[in-house]
C-alpha cells in the first residue's frame, strides 16, 4: 500500500497572526525638540536699536515671538526708510542687527528678577530700566546705542482677549510697548478684532518708537498734507497698516541727524550752546501767511530748524502729551547762522480767537541734539496777533550782581542756580532762589548795577525754560545812585516760554534796578528767572 504524506501549509495572512496577539502602545511619544536655530546678525553700521525682550518671572512668552517681532519691526524700519526718502532724505532708516538670510532681527532678552506687579504700566518703568542697565553693565556688548525698545509680554487679557499691563510710553531715548500671542503683521487691515487689535498695539508700538528716536508729537497740516493721512506722531496708530500713515517733515529733520539712522561713528547728544539771537515774526496778509526770520548762534553746526505751532486748547496746557495737535515747518540755514520760513495759516487747524499758542523754533544740530526757543501769541478774528519780535535791548556788557536775597549753589547743577544767570544774555541757564536748605520764601529779589546810566523803554524778561518755578507777580525798583529806588511798574509776567515785553509808561533813565519778585504760577514758595533785560 502506497502511504501518502499530507503536507500541510499554513499561511499566515497580513492583519492575522498564528501565535499570541501583538500589544499596540497607546502611549504619548515623547516630545521632539527641534534643532537650536543660530542667527548670524550683522549691520551696515556700528550704532543700531537695541531691542530689548523683557520677561517678568511669572509671565509666559507669547509664541513664535522672534518671528512676528522681527517682522514687525522690519516692516517699521522699510517705513521709516521710506518717509525719509520721500522727504528728501535719502533712503535713510534706524539701525538693527538683522540676519538677513533667515529675516530675523536680535533681540535682548532678559528674565526679571521679579514678578510683573513689579513693573506696573504707571511708574514700572524705573524698575525695568534699572534691571536692564544691570545686565548692561555684565553684557555690555549686547547694547550699541542710546535708544531702546523694550517689549513687554502682556500681563493680563480680558474677556475678549485685549492685552494689558506693562508700561507703554516713551521715556526719553527708551521707549516701552507689549507683545502678545496674536501680535502679527498678517492681522493688519484685516478688519475684525485681531486686525483692530494689531493696528492699536502695533501702531502704538511704532508711535512710542518714534518717541524712543527723539520725535515729539506733531499732526499733519490742515490743508497741504491733508491728503498724506495720518502723521505718524499725532494718531497714526490708529491708521497703521489700513490707511496712509507719514512722519512729517519735522519728524525726518529730528531723525536726519539720528544716533542710530547715520552709519558715520562719531560721538552724538553732546551738550550744544545755541539761541536765536534775533527774531522777526509777522504776518503777511498778501501771502496769507505767517513769516518768520531771523539769525541764531550755536556752538556746533545746525542742519534744520523746525518751527513748531502748539495750541493750548480747553487750557491743556502745552509740553510733552499736551502738543498731539501742533503743527510744524521746517527750513534750512541760510549762511549758516540765518533762517527764513513762510507758514500758510490755512494749514492751522486751531484758530479761535484768544487761542494762546507756543511757537517753538528748534535748532537741530549736526550731532543730533536739538536745541528749543520758546515764544507766545494768540488769534484774534481768525488772524495770528504776533507781538514778540526781537526788539533791540541794552548791553548788558558791564553788568554785575550787587546783591540777592538767595541763589540756589549747589541743587541746580554747576551752571544754574545762581543770581548771575539772569544777566548772562543766555536764555538757556537761570537763577533759583535757594531750596537745598532753609528754602528762602517771597518775596525774592535781585539788585543789578548796569555799570553806567541808560535810558529804556521798557522790561524784558525770560521764563526759565519749560516753565518751572515761573514768576507771576513782580515789581520793579530803579535807581541813578543805588541807594534811593523809585518804582518803575507793577507786572504781571506771563506762565508762558520765550522773551517778553512790557513797556514803561515813560522812558526811564537809571543805573541800579531791583526786581522784587511777589509769586509764583504754580503757587508755592520758589522762584526761577532766565534773564532780564530792558529795551
Amino acid at each position: 500500500m502506497i502511504r501518502r504524506l499530507l503536507i500541510i501549509i499554513v499561511i499566515v495572512l497580513p492583519g492575522m497572526s498564528a501565535c499570541k496577539k501583538k500589544e499596540v502602545s497607546t502611549a504619548t511619544p515623547p516630545p521632539v525638540t527641534p534643532p537650536a536655530v543660530s542667527y548670524s546678525y550683522s549691520s551696515d553700521r556700528s550704532q543700531n536699536l537695541n531691542v530689548v525682550y523683557f520677561i517678568p518671572n511669572d509671565v509666559s512668552i507669547p509664541a513664535d515671538h522672534h518671528r512676528r517681532l522681527s517682522e514687525i519691526l522690519l516692516n517699521a524700519r522699510e517705513f521709516f526708510g521710506k518717509e525719509m526718502q520721500r522727504n528728501g532724505y535719502g533712503l535713510k532708516t534706524f539701525g538693527l542687527l538683522t540676519d538677513d538670510a533667515k529675516k530675523r532681527i536680535k533681540l535682548i532678552e532678559i528674565k526679571g528678577k521679579q514678578g510683573k506687579a513689579a513693573y506696573p504700566y504707571n511708574g514700572g518703568s524705573g524698575a525695568v530700566q534699572a534691571e536692564i542697565a544691570e545686565f548692561k553693565s555684565a553684557n555690555p556688548t549686547a547694547f550699541t546705542s542710546d535708544h531702546y525698545l523694550v517689549i513687554i509680554p502682556a500681563y493680563t487679557y480680558d474677556a475678549s482677549g485685549e492685552p494689558g499691563g506693562p508700561p507703554f510710553y516713551g521715556v526719553g531715548k527708551t521707549c516701552f510697548a507689549l507683545d502678545y500671542a496674536d501680535q502679527d503683521i498678517k492681522h493688519l487691515g484685516a478688519g475684525g478684532t485681531l486686525g483692530n487689535r494689531a493696528t492699536k498695539w502695533i501702531g502704538g508700538m511704532i508711535h512710542e518708537l518714534g518717541h524712543g528716536l527723539n520725535l515729539p508729537h506733531n499732526r499733519q497740516k490742515a490743508v497741504s498734507e491733508n491728503n498724506l493721512g495720518m502723521s505718524l506722531m499725532w494718531a497714526g496708530n490708529s491708521t497703521w497698516g489700513v490707511s496712509p500713515t507719514f512722519l512729517t517733515a519735522a519728524d525726518c529733520a529730528v531723525l536726519n541727524t539720528n544716533q542710530v539712522f547715520n552709519t558715520e561713528n562719531k560721538t552724538y547728544y553732546g551738550q550744544v550752546s545755541s539761541s536765536i539771537l534775533r527774531i522777526y515774526v509777522v504776518y503777511e496778509a498778501g501771502r496769507k501767511a505767517i513769516v518768520a526770520r531771523g539769525k541764531y548762534k550755536s556752538s556746533a553746526p545746525v542742519t534744520d530748524l523746525i518751527f513748531f505751532h502748539d495750541p493750548n486748547v480747553n487750557n491743556e496746557g502745552v509740553g510733552v502729551n499736551r502738543d498731539y495737535n501742533s503743527i510744524a515747518w521746517t527750513a534750512k540755514p541760510i549762511a549758516a547762522d540765518s533762517f527764513y520760513v513762510e507758514m500758510p495759516v490755512a494749514d492751522l487747524v486751531e484758530k479761535a480767537d484768544n487761542i494762546p499758542y507756543e511757537f517753538k523754533v528748534k535748532l537741530v544740530h549736526d550731532n543730533g541734539s536739538v536745541n528749543e526757543n520758546y515764544y507766545a501769541y494768540t488769534f484774534l478774528g481768525g488772524l495770528p496777533v504776533l507781538d514778540f519780535s526781537t526788539k533791540a535791548e541794552l548791553t548788558k556788557q558791564g553788568w554785575s550782581v550787587m546783591g540777592f536775597s538767595s541763589e540756589e549753589t549747589s541743587g541746580e547743577g554747576a551752571s544754574n542756580g545762581r543770581a548771575l544767570q539772569v544777566i548772562d544774555g543766555n536764555a538757556t541757564t537761570y537763577w533759583h532762589s535757594r531750596w537745598t536748605s532753609n528754602a528762602a520764601a517771597y518775596p525774592h529779589e535781585l539788585i543789578i548795577d548796569m555799570g553806567a546810566v541808560a535810558t529804556a523803554k521798557g522790561l524784558s524778561i525770560t521764563q526759565r525754560g519749560g516753565l518751572s518755578r515761573a514768576v507771576k507777580d513782580a515789581e520793579l525798583f530803579i535807581s541813578t545812585d543805588g541807594m534811593t529806588y523809585v518804582s518803575a511798574g507793577i507786572f504781571q509776567f506771563r506762565n508762558a516760554n520765550g522773551v517778553q515785553y512790557y513797556d514803561f509808561n515813560s522812558p526811564k533813565s537809571f543805573r541800579y534796578f531791583k526786581l522784587v519778585v511777589r509769586s509764583a504760577w504754580d503757587g508755592l514758595q520758589f522762584a526761577s528767572l532766565a534773564e532780564v533785560g530792558f529795551y
